[in-house]
């Protein structure tokens, strides 16, 4: 079922009179605005009262969750990767406090967060340890939750109504249902759809421009403590089904204390630092730009660069590429994977007038990604060598891996530098994980490809990491495969 976004039909007439354009524009407001009110207070009695849903502070929890890997599984296109998880969700919005935890029942792995002040953390059970987080932001972190928990966002709604507007009536499932926006204060607006005879929240959605329509659909509501509470939600990616998690029990406004605290016998590592938009240099004539978690490489040829990664971002790392070389061209832009994270930067690329290269396999989804007609893309088999008057650069592919099917990286043999995307980098100092299979997989491949990386650079890293850390890495996760 295709959602559809609900515009307004009226047209203003052309006038020279700006009173009246005024006037008009006034009443579209006003009208907006009073049938917001009169929606949310509908929803507010539906969901307890204003009463409840003001005092509403702590929610918790408890899941297992089906994940399908829409446009991130190992390979392009379906059927897509499908895993299972459980976990549970803490969040306490009076304190600005929150926890989670997920762990894999398909796949091996066991990640929390705790959000709580100078006592905030990354936890890892199967590494053993706790990273604290020296900025911790608990809007950026508990956002995801918020965003499929339904009562937490009418609570959102009762508090910055003032913010939101009526964009109309929409039938859904043959039901009426009213669409109100909501606008958190992080994230792209939200279109909240609520039923008109029952006044629950039955779906959202959020359009991210470059990536596409992301809904959120809820079902099977049960009353806890006079709230109703959805037992099953839904995330849909452009109309496939990415997520589908059964809430199998909640509590209200219970203390959360025991979920804030940091486990017992992890080990606490080097703090992880923001991460600010940032150039580095290295290598020689080699630049490693971004910050907030994504990364892009850029290469010196001497008469020209090559960038390689297609995180978000990309523009603003070309500019501050701009500051060491205005004038030089960057001719190609390599593209590590299909992921739909990885490939955003295509279009950039192709806006530029810069060559996409991408693996052979992956020439369509990158070529689907890019809305410039005459974009140029070219394409490695197994390894494509390029030559400037300056140096060599290698780009190979080294998959499989348990993460992708075909995986490009970027190497350089003068500098024993190679650039890769998702299967090995260290977010902060003396913080080596156990290397789970994808990134076993990597090691391999370089092994047996023969590539003599000494340095590793990540599209997710800020960090230079080296090839004994990758070494220990694998020695760390074959060690917890032997003892499972």
């Amino acid at each position: 079922m295709k959602s559809q976004l609900i515009k307004w039909s009226s047209l203003l007439c052309l006038t020279t009179s700006s009173w009246v354009l005024s006037a008009q524009t006034d009443n579209l407001t006003m009208t907006s605005t009073n049938r917001v009110n009169e929606v949310l207070e509908q929803v507010l009695t539906a969901y307890g009262g204003r009463d409840r849903m003001t005092n509403l502070n702590q929610v918790k929890i408890d899941f297992e969750t089906t994940t399908f890997a829409v446009n991130q599984s190992k390979n392009p296109g379906p059927p897509w990767d499908e895993n299972q998880q459980k976990g549970s969700t803490a969040i306490d919005l009076s304190q600005q406090q929150f926890a989670t935890q997920n762990q894999g029942i398909t796949q091996n792995f066991h990640n929390g967060t705790i959000i709580n002040g100078d006592q905030s953390h990354q936890l890892n059970w199967r590494a053993q340890t706790a990273t604290p987080i020296a900025e911790p932001n608990f809007l950026n972190t508990a956002g995801p939750f918020i965003r499929v928990t339904p009562a937490l966002l009418v609570k959102q709604l009762m508090e910055r109504s003032f913010a939101s507007h009526y964009l109309g009536q929409v039938d859904l499932n043959g039901r009426p249902h009213d669409v109100l926006s909501l606008v958190m204060e992080v994230g792209p607006a939200i279109s909240l759809y609520f039923d008109q005879e029952t006044h629950l929240l039955h779906q959202s959605e959020r359009f991210f421009v470059g990536f596409g329509l992301v809904g959120y659909r809820f079902h099977d509501y049960q009353t806890i403590d006079g709230i109703p509470f959805n037992r099953k939600f839904e995330l849909f990616i452009n109309e496939d089904k990415n997520m589908v998690r059964h809430n199998v029990n909640t509590t209200v406004n219970q203390p959360i204390d025991a979920q804030l605290q940091r486990p017992e016998g992890l080990r606490i590592v080097d703090p992880l630092q923001p991460d600010p938009l940032q150039r580095q240099t290295i290598a020689d004539g080699v630049y490693l730009i971004g910050g907030n978690g994504t990364y892009a490489m850029f290469v010196d040829m001497g008469d020209h660069f090559i960038a390689v990664g297609g995180t978000a971002g990309l523009a603003d790392r070309m500019r501050l590429l701009r500051e060491v070389d205005a004038d030089k061209p960057i001719r190609f832009g390599v593209m590590t994977h299909h992921h739909s994270d990885h490939i955003l930067g295509a279009q950039v690329y192709a806006e530029s007038g810069i060559t996409v290269i991408s693996a052979k396999a992956h020439e369509a989804v990158i070529q689907n990604a890019i809305s410039v007609a005459d974009a140029q893309l070219e394409t490695v088999d197994k390894k494509r060598v390029f030559k400037g008057p300056k140096r060599e650069l290698q780009v190979i592919d080294v998959g499989p891996t348990d993460h992708s099917s075909h995986l490009l990286v970027a190497y350089l043999p003068d500098a024993g530098l190679l650039f890769e995307a998702d299967h090995f980098g260290l977010r902060s100092p003396n913080n080596i994980q156990p290397a789970n299979q994808a990134t076993q997989d990597f090691a391999a491949a370089l092994k047996r490809l023969g590539i003599k990386a000494q340095k590793i650079v990540s599209a997710h890293s800020p960090r230079v990491s080296t090839l004994e850390e990758l070494k220990q890495a694998v020695q760390m996760g074959q060690a917890l495969t032997q003892q499972d």
